[in-house]
């Protein structure tokens, strides 16, 4: 049983996603907030496995609970929840959230985010890591990927499968099965939400 504390200034909003948890016999509510600094109380107070949070949310924003959440090495994993789908809140929230979700897609999402992030994987909505990623290599002399790794680690990122990219490249599955694998060691990754994190922290794709 995953338990879940939400995490929203919208009362309606909130009441709809705590129905919609309630559906799922493998996930709990165990509290629910309308600003930041209660949610982190109850946070610290609960010990959910995982925190929903809205990231506009007044009083302390969702990145500032989920800063302090790791201050504080509180094992609760964050689920950041959206209206926005702009470059920079997409990056930070990659970057500081085991899963981002937008609150136009909660409804469909949010369920298999919470069994994803449960397992140990991070959830970017659909809508957003399919705009998403840009090959933008830093020309600064010191590449870490070469140019193809670099075009298949845009594909990887665009959500496509293996098949996918060896059909758009016109190469074989194997050989993009062997690129793949020296991206994750070069980037020292294991899972291709790993990959996608790790890249943008490094510079190497940009969320457009």
């Amino acid at each position: 049983m995953t338990k879940v504390v939400i995490a929203d200034d919208h009362v309606i909003f909130r009441q709809g996603l705590l129905k919609l948890l309630q559906t799922s016999e493998d996930v709990m509510v165990v509290g629910e907030a309308g600003d930041g600094r209660e949610a982190l109380r109850l946070i610290e107070k609960e010990n959910p496995d995982i925190a929903i949070l809205d990231i506009s949310i007044p009083n302390f924003s969702g990145f500032d609970i989920a800063n302090e959440i790791q201050l504080k090495g509180i094992k609760t994993k964050v689920i950041f929840l959206t209206m926005h789908n702009d470059s920079p809140t997409a990056k930070k929230a990659v970057q500081a959230a085991s899963g981002y979700v937008l609150k136009d897609d909660a409804f469909e999402d949010l369920l298999y985010a919470i069994k994803s992030v449960s397992a140990g994987k991070k959830f970017v909505s659909p809508s957003i890591s399919e705009k998403v990623m840009t090959g933008a290599m830093r020309e600064d002399g010191n590449r870490i990927l070469t140019d193809r790794e670099c075009e298949i680690l845009r594909l990887i990122a665009s959500g496509l499968t293996n098949k996918k990219i060896a059909d758009t490249l016109s190469i074989s599955i194997k050989t993009v099965e062997t690129h793949r694998t020296r991206i994750m060691q070069k980037l020292d990754t294991h899972t291709s939400a790993d990959l996608v994190r790790q890249a943008l922290k490094m510079g190497l794709i940009e969320l457009i």
